[in-house]
């Protein structure tokens, strides 16, 4: 079967589908060229000739949207896309009714002019006012140039003048090598502070590092879990506030 414009989506079909995690949105946003918001004009259940590879108790689909926007395109989008889309049975053996559902899609270009494929097995996402916005923040802050984290390059502590009191700085590499640093403040009876400095000059009083953010991401997700080997002497002390760095940045949780 020959389709105008075509993208081609499995999903998978054992466990429920979880809602998509900040990890998620920033992942399919940096790794989409075009995304685009649609709503589903039709979906068409294909027979098995078309879908001779279909899982058991799932059903492929041919849906055609509407754009109704584009979050992100270097080129003109056309005004109606057709792709493919695997989905569970219910109960009834049915599809699920997607007609007029807004969605949500993370597309790159086809193997021809004009056409489109999705950019992972669920990079079609049902599209409401909280997963637009997050979206929408994270191709922001891409364009700001929030910095791509490569690794740890340096690290080194230095003791406080009372027992108890200490500084690490842990300097980052970067993909265009634009300073950046964590730094660990202890001080006998407070909690431990991390800190960031996005520059040369590191400032105590600097914030950490927000929640929800590209920079976040870049931290939770891409950092080491554990302090590499030959990053810094003091290697005991380092890799305890390493440890920590990690902890209070949180996990990085996807479900896509």
């Amino acid at each position: 079967m020959t389709f105008q414009l075509l993208a081609a989506a499995l999903l998978a079909a054992a466990a429920p589908v979880a809602a998509a995690t900040y990890a998620d949105l920033a992942a399919l946003s940096l790794g989409s060229p075009v995304i685009v918001r649609a709503t589903i004009a039709k979906a068409e259940r294909l027979d098995a000739k078309d879908a001779p590879d279909i899982a058991p108790g799932t059903v492929r689909l041919l849906v055609r949207v509407r754009v109704t926007a584009a979050l992100l395109a270097p080129d003109a989008v056309p005004a109606e896309l057709e792709y493919l889309y695997e989905t569970r049975l219910d109960q009834r053996g049915k599809p699920p009714k997607l007609k007029d559902v807004p969605v949500l899609l993370f597309l790159r270009p086809g193997d021809r002019p004009g056409q489109y494929a999705l950019t992972g097995a669920r990079a079609q996402l049902a599209d409401d006012a909280v997963t637009e916005a997050t979206v929408r923040g994270v191709l922001a802050e891409a364009r700001a140039g929030v910095p791509v984290i490569t690794g740890v390059a340096s690290a080194f502590r230095v003791p406080g003048s009372v027992p108890g009191e200490a500084e690490s700085q842990f300097f980052l590499s970067t993909a265009r090598g634009r300073p950046i640093s964590l730094v660990v403040l202890s001080r006998p009876g407070q909690e431990r502070l991390v800190s960031l400095a996005l520059g040369d000059v590191i400032d105590e009083a600097a914030a950490g590092v927000k929640p929800r953010t590209l920079l976040w991401y870049r931290l939770a997700c891409f950092l080491p879990r554990a302090l590499p080997a030959g990053v810094g002497d003091d290697r005991a002390g380092l890799e305890d506030d390493w440890s920590f760095v990690i902890a209070s940045l949180g996990p990085c949780e996807r479900t896509l």
